[in-house]
């Protein structure tokens, strides 16, 4: 089964309708979301609609939880931005579809969680800037996996690969750099980067397709301007606009 696989759109709604073009022509059976449709971004809502009818699996990530339960614990930037969210939000049904969503989902052994293993919700999977962080993804690896073998995650807006030797960033490097990778024998993380708010020095969207033994990363260029003029117009804070300039 080749599954296409995103995360963190943020109401970025040109962003998400430049990866499914992208992904309609690899033509996966199914499209799993790991959360945070929403938060950020000028077009909760219509993000949500597009994914509801588009993917099998939708997981909720921190921002969907904050729309329910509040948003203290995020930054003054990020809390005025889910509030503007949650305004938007307000009906009913939106909510209880809310709800119903759950931070993790399991496939045999493949997890998909929006944070990590340790804490499907919230946790972030760092790269390795220290030998400690590496030991922690280590400690991950060996503890939280059990009989995982992969686990797919969202929530840190950076595409790469954390195994038991290393890391892995497909899209540091060269335009002619390798981006597919057999994981077959391992065990690892896959983070798959973010379709509408990416963070690591390139503003293109990032997805995946997991075909059981390959892992493939695609970047896919999207209209940041109209994004970027939406943002705008619905006086959100200027630095989200700035910051999908730069990928940062």
């Amino acid at each position: 089964m080749l599954q296409a696989i995103i995360s963190d759109i943020h109401g970025n709604l040109p962003a998400l309708k430049a990866v499914l073009a992208d992904i309609k022509k690899r033509k996966p059976d199914e499209i799993i979301c790991l959360g945070d449709v929403i938060g950020y971004g000028p077009q909760p809502r219509e993000c949500l609609d597009l994914v509801r009818k588009t993917c099998s699996v939708v997981l909720m990530g921190n921002h969907e939880h904050a729309v329910l339960f509040g948003s203290e614990h995020f930054t003054p930037l990020a809390q005025e931005a889910i509030d503007w969210t949650a305004n938007q939000l307000r009906d009913p049904e939106t909510l209880n579809y809310l709800a119903s969503l759950s931070p993790q989902h399991r496939d045999g052994k493949i997890m998909y969680v929006h944070g990590s293993m340790r804490d499907p919700l919230l946790d972030y999977l760092r790269e390795a800037d220290s030998p400690w962080m590496f030991h922690l993804l280590l400690e991950s690896l060996l503890d939280d996996f059990d009989d995982t073998r992969v686990c797919f995650v969202g929530h840190n807006h950076r595409a790469f690969l954390g195994t038991e030797v290393g890391y892995l960033f497909p899209h540091y490097q060269p335009p002619d750099a390798k981006t597919k990778f057999n994981i077959s024998g391992q065990k690892l993380y896959v983070s798959v980067g973010s379709v509408g708010q990416p963070r690591d020095s390139d503003y293109r969207s990032s997805y995946v397709l997991y075909d059981g033994e390959n892992v493939e990363y695609f970047r896919i260029e999207y209209d940041v301007d109209a994004t970027i003029k939406l943002i705008r117009e619905a006086n959100l804070p200027e630095f989200l606009a700035e910051r999908l300039l730069y990928g940062e």
